[in-house]
């Protein structure tokens, strides 16, 4: 069974008085284990894509009198639809299931790099992360070194270059060991130099930890990295 499992999925926006259709009926599927490239130009729907998935965001639902959504929409986790779950359960499932890796850092500048590994875990266990804070101060500290950060835990975002601030941002999505990595676009704010290493960082992990991901890129280069390349235009899937 695939761990992610996308079917006619459709995301229409409403801008003024104009629907504007972003997805129209995507499906597709990511093997456990396996790391699949989204492949499109702007405005393709690549990031909508990403943000149902990662339970960002809601697809629409059929519309049977007007019969926009021919058929019901499905996000399967795990043999579970997301579409379904409740407000609460989508936040559960977001904070232990899927861990996310943007284009833009998203550091909280006041916090170290160290508290910023933290935060994640933090917010899934609430008063619970104190009994065992140091189970995951160590966890964090793992990652950061992992990530050629370990010498630098103290340090705060600011004193950080672009490619250490997103090994950061990786290391952070990666604190409550979710089953899937999403990242959007996660080297498009980084020079190429810079971009390739942290493309490197990413494999290397993939390579020891088998970890399942999903990476949106509209770089053909990015994309040949993962195992196989799903192709978006106009919110379709376009045969390789």
């Amino acid at each position: 069974m695939p761990l992610v499992e996308v079917e006619n999925v459709c995301r229409t926006y409403r801008m003024g008085r104009a629907d504007v259709p972003v997805l129209r009926g995507v499906s597709m599927t990511v093997d456990k284990g396996e790391c699949v490239a989204v492949l499109g130009a702007s405005g393709s729907g690549k990031s909508t894509l990403l943000h149902l998935i990662g339970g960002l965001d809601r697809p629409d639902r059929p519309d049977r009198a007007r019969m926009k959504i021919p058929k019901t929409p499905a996000i399967r986790f795990g043999g579970s639809d997301i579409t379904a779950y409740s407000t609460r359960k989508l936040d559960e499932y977001r904070g232990r299931d899927v861990g996310f890796v943007f284009q833009f850092y998203h550091l909280l500048p006041e916090l170290t790099i160290l508290e910023n590994v933290l935060l994640g875990a933090m917010i899934l266990h609430g008063p619970g992360f104190v009994a065992q804070a140091g189970q995951h101060r160590a966890r964090a500290e793992e990652l950061l070194t992992a990530f050629g950060l370990g010498h630098r835990l103290k340090h705060r975002p600011s004193q950080l270059s672009g490619g250490e601030r997103q090994r950061t941002a990786i290391a952070r999505s990666l604190i409550n060991q979710p089953a899937l990595l999403l990242a959007d676009e996660p080297t498009g704010n980084l020079d190429e130099q810079t971009g390739a290493k942290i493309l490197d960082a990413m494999m290397e992990l993939r390579a020891r930890t088998s970890q399942t991901m999903i990476v949106v890129t509209h770089d053909p280069h990015t994309a040949e990295r993962a195992d196989r390349i799903v192709r978006l235009k106009d919110g379709l899937v376009i045969p390789a």
